[in-house]
């Protein structure tokens, strides 16, 4: 029978799964905004990054005429990525249509977005990897 652990190990252990998948969230989204940097308003509002697989950056957008825009930037994209630490594996760009969640954005992330146009988020960015990080640091202070 497998032993029963409290959540804070599994957010402080860095073998744990939700740590791993709370890391990849963070690259993730470190990789998205890096590439809201390389293009222009508006279209950074509207990609992100979805994965990373073998040589593969899989680029996410959330309708079908911004992944029409931004497939036209693609040997940009690639060009810079690869520029980017340990980045210099990509071969190749995926593009997906996927909307973004309804309801998510807030008043908080478009005062954001108008602020500063080229550090723009999904709406959903965040979530859950931020309420996981500070859930993590609650934990720690516990201790």
């Amino acid at each position: 029978m497998a032993k029963s652990r409290s959540v804070g190990h599994l957010l402080v252990n860095s073998n744990s799964g939700l740590a791993q998948v709370i890391n990849r969230a963070k690259e993730l989204r470190k990789l998205t905004t890096q590439l809201k940097n390389m293009v222009d308003a508006p279209l950074c509002d509207h990609i992100y990054v979805a994965n990373i697989r073998g040589d593969t950056l899989i680029i996410g957008t959330d309708s079908a005429a911004w992944h029409t825009r931004v497939k036209y930037l693609a040997p940009m994209i690639l060009e810079q990525m690869r520029q980017l630490p340990d980045m210099d594996r990509l071969q190749k760009i995926e593009f997906r249509v996927q909307p973004f969640s309804a309801g998510v954005a807030n008043a908080q992330t478009q005062q954001e977005s108008v602020a500063n146009p080229h550090n723009r988020k999904s709406p959903d960015e965040d979530f859950p990897a931020q309420q996981l990080e500070q859930l993590s640091k609650k934990v720690r202070e516990k201790k």
